[in-house]
């Protein structure tokens, strides 16, 4: 990895020798950091005959470090200005394509199957690319992403106030940890807040037993009124008869919050809920 690419000084040389003047609206922070780029590579776990996916490849930092460990290595890029950086940075690496798009209008299966997803996520797009993970995880095996601190930090957070909708959506098909806080020192320019490293590896099977759409509609109840308790959240949408009914099957207190269930118990309240949306 050319070292140009890890120097502060020198990456704005370069941007300025290409005449691009970095967005603040993309949410343009590169990593400069060798050791934050070695690690993120050592989690990922690259293997030789996979295909890794990029999202946001920037300058090509992460990209260049990445390349030499996988068979194939799609780097995807939505600003067109660092289109021709990004070609010259990943030149040495044959096996490197450089996809100018934007991420979240991509289909992952065109790319193959039990992919690896890596990326310094763009802090203003981090919930929809994790989203199309979830949605396009037939075709992901494993994914390494940077993401906002706070964001992490909620993504993994236990029942109760801190947790959120999309981290526990997540837990329902992935195993997710946050493996590392990252400070914003290591970033040019340097965002506002610090970052955390988040690894998500795809479950065998799922944690529950719930229909996707009746587990995303579940979701979207008890977090939407994550405050309330479980009544009167199921009653914005069901009559009484039917609320008592679903929490009797899910053998759930009625006082409970949403946002205070372990991941069981919403599965529990997914499938009751389903059995009444079907009449069953």
């Amino acid at each position: 990895m050319e070292r140009k690419l890890t120097s502060p000084t020198a990456l704005r040389d370069l941007l300025s020798q290409h005449g691009v003047r970095l967005k603040p609206e993309l949410g343009q922070h590169f990593l400069v950091d060798e050791n934050v780029l070695r690690r993120i590579v050592e989690l990922a776990e690259p293997r030789p005959e996979e295909t890794a996916v990029e999202v946001g490849a920037g300058a090509g930092t992460l990209t260049a470090a990445l390349a030499p460990h996988v068979r194939k290595l799609v780097a995807v890029e939505v600003d067109r200005r660092l289109i021709p950086l990004l070609e010259e940075t990943v030149a040495p690496f044959r096996n490197v394509r450089v996809l100018p798009a934007d991420f979240r209008a991509v289909d992952l299966r065109s790319f193959g199957d039990r992919l690896l997803l890596v990326g310094n996520l763009p802090y203003g797009i981090t919930s929809d690319v994790l989203l199309k993970l979830l949605r396009e995880r037939g075709a992901v095996d494993r994914a390494v992403l940077m993401v906002q601190r706070e964001v992490g930090e909620k993504l993994v957070a236990p029942p109760g106030p801190d947790r959120s909708r999309l981290g526990v959506h997540l837990q329902a098909y992935f195993d997710l940890e946050v493996v590392r806080r990252v400070p914003r020192t290591v970033f040019f320019p340097p965002p506002e807040v610090d970052s955390a490293l988040v690894r998500l590896r795809k479950l065998p099977q799922p944690r529950i037993e719930a229909p996707e759409e009746a587990f995303e509609r579940a979701l979207a109840l008890v977090f939407s009124s994550r405050r309330k308790t479980l009544r009167r959240s199921l009653r914005s949408a069901l009559p009484a008869e039917a609320v008592d009914r679903v929490l009797a099957e899910a053998g759930l207190d009625p006082r409970a919050r949403g946002e205070a269930l372990p991941l069981e118990a919403l599965d529990r309240l997914a499938r009751a809920l389903d059995g009444v949306a079907r009449g069953v």
